[in-house]
C-alpha cells in the first residue's frame, strides 16, 4: 500500500509576516485567514434557509473587518486594489471614474469597493470573507457578463462555511510562480508542457500578490461550455467560474418539469458544495513545497491508485428526486450509477457526505467510513435530511403545464 504524504494542516492558522506585492514599498500584513468568523457549520441550519437568510449581518462584517485591519496599517488598500484588478478596458474606465468619486468625497478605499459592487453591504462581504477565509469573490474580467449580485455573496458564505477549515487551507494553496522560468529551464520541460502549465493557470496569478506563494480561492462569473454548464473548476487551479443564469435555476422558488419538483429552500448550496470539492480533489496532495514541474504531475484523490477503486465501487445517494437532474448537465452520473469521470463522482461523493449524510452512510457505508475518517478527519455532518419543514414540492398542474414547452434537458 502506497504511504500518502503527511498532511500537517492545523485547522485554524495564524499565517504571520506576510507582505503584499502590490504595493510600491513592502508591507507586511499579520493574522489574517484565521477562519475565525467564518466558521465550520456542520449542522443543517445554513442548508435550509432561503436566499434571504442564514448569513451574517452587517454588523458582524464590520467587527471581522476591524478585526483584521487593526494595527495592520495598509491591508485595505493592498486588499481593494487586489478584489478590484481586472485588465479590461472598461473596467479600468470604471474604477477611475470610482476613485475620483471617492476622492473628491474624502473617502478611504471602502469607497472604491462599495462602487465597483454598487452596494455597501456587497463589499463589506467581500472584503471579510477575503480577510477571514482568503476567499476572492469578484466581476469577470469580461466587462459584459452578468455580475454577481447580494444574494450570490450570501451562498457563497453559507456554502464556504460547509468546509472544514483545514481544507480551506490547502485548497487556497498555489503553483509557485515567482520563478518560473527557471523552473522551466532547469527542469528541462518541454515546450508543449510549458505551455500547458501557462494556461493552467488562472488569469490573475501572473500579477499575484501573495509572497507566500499562495492565491485566495477565486471565485468569478463566467460562460460555461455551450453555455450549459452550471459551473466549472480547471484542474490544478483554486478559481470557480459560475454561469450565472444556469446557477440561479437551483434557487428557491424555481421548478423543474423532469423532476417534478419546486425548491423550498436554496438549493444553489449544494452547486457551491459540489464545485469546492473539486478544489479538494486538486489540492488535496499538495503541501505547498514541492517543485512546480512535480506539482503540475501532482495526484488527486480522484486519480490516487489507492482511493480509485473505492471511489469507483461506491454507490451514490441521489436525494432529493434525481439529485444531479436539478442541478447540471451532468450526464456522468445517472441514477445512482456512476458510468463517466472518477472525479465528477468523487465530488459528488465530498457532496452527499456533506448535505445528506445520513442517506449516503445507510447507502455506501463504506465510502462513507473512508471519507469519514481519510477526508473529513472525523468530522461529520446534519444535512438535509434534518431540516424541520419539507425543502422541495411536488408540482402542481399549472406550474408542470408552464413548465412543459421547457422539455427534457439536453444532457
Amino acid at each position: 500500500m502506497i504511504k500518502l504524504p503527511n498532511l500537517r494542516i492545523m485547522g485554524l492558522i495564524l499565517l504571520t509576516a506576510m507582505h503584499l506585492q502590490a504595493s510600491a514599498q513592502e508591507q507586511f500584513f499579520s493574522g489574517l485567514f484565521q477562519n475565525r468568523f467564518f466558521t465550520l457549520s456542520q449542522d443543517s441550519e445554513l442548508l435550509c434557509t432561503t436566499s434571504e437568510s442564514g448569513y451574517l449581518p452587517i454588523e458582524r462584517l464590520n467587527e471581522i473587518i476591524h478585526h483584521y485591519e487593526n494595527n495592520n496599517p495598509g491591508l485595505r488598500q493592498a486588499a481593494v486594489a487586489f478584489l478590484t484588478r481586472h485588465t479590461h478596458p472598461d473596467h479600468l474606465d470604471d474604477l477611475k471614474q470610482i476613485k475620483k468619486h471617492c476622492r473628491n468625497q474624502n473617502q478611504d478605499e471602502l469607497c472604491i469597493l462599495e462602487g465597483y459592487w454598487d452596494d455597501k453591504e456587497n463589499a463589506l462581504r467581500v472584503l471579510a470573507l477575503f480577510y477571514d477565509t482568503k476567499t476572492a469573490i469578484k466581476h469577470s474580467n469580461h466587462y459584459r457578463l452578468p455580475r454577481f449580485e447580494a444574494d450570490h455573496l450570501y451562498a457563497f458564505e453559507k456554502g464556504l462555511r460547509k468546509i472544514p477549515p483545514f481544507m480551506r487551507d490547502f485548497i487556497v494553496k498555489a503553483k509557485p510562480i515567482r520563478d518560473l522560468d527557471n523552473v522551466f529551464i532547469n527542469a528541462k520541460i518541454p515546450e508543449k508542457t510549458q505551455r500547458l502549465i501557462l494556461d493552467a493557470f488562472p488569469d490573475d496569478t501572473e500579477s499575484q500578490v501573495w509572497a507566500d506563494d499562495t492565491h485566495p480561492l477565486t471565485i468569478i462569473p463566467g460562460v460555461g461550455f455551450i453555455n450549459q454548464v452550471v459551473a466549472q473548476v480547471y484542474s490544478g487551479t483554486n478559481r470557480i467560474v459560475f454561469t450565472i443564469k444556469n446557477f440561479d435555476k437551483a434557487k428557491e422558488g424555481q421548478f423543474y418539469k423532469d423532476i417534478g419538483l419546486k425548491y423550498l429552500v436554496d438549493f444553489r448550496i449544494p452547486l457551491i458544495v459540489h464545485e469546492l470539492a473539486h478544489v479538494i480533489d486538486n489540492f488535496h496532495f499538495w503541501d505547498g513545497h514541492e517543485s512546480l514541474y512535480f506539482f503540475f504531475w501532482y495526484r488527486k484523490l480522484s486519480t490516487d491508485i489507492v482511493y480509485m477503486h473505492m471511489i469507483k465501487d461506491a454507490d451514490l445517494a441521489l436525494w432529493p428526486s434525481r439529485w444531479f437532474d436539478a442541478f447540471e448537465f451532468l450526464w456522468e452520473v445517472n441514477d445512482g450509477r456512476y458510468n463517466g469521470k472518477i472525479n465528477e463522482k468523487l465530488a459528488e461523493l465530498l457532496s452527499q457526505y456533506i448535505l445528506i449524510p445520513q442517506r449516503l452512510k445507510s447507502e455506501s457505508p463504506e465510502a462513507y467510513a473512508w471519507l469519514q475518517k481519510e477526508i473529513f478527519k472525523g468530522i461529520e455532518y446534519s444535512g438535509y435530511e434534518n431540516c424541520q419543514n419539507s425543502i422541495v414540492r411536488e408540482l402542481n398542474w399549472w406550474e408542470a403545464a408552464v413548465a412543459r414547452p421547457l422539455g427534457r434537458r439536453w444532457r
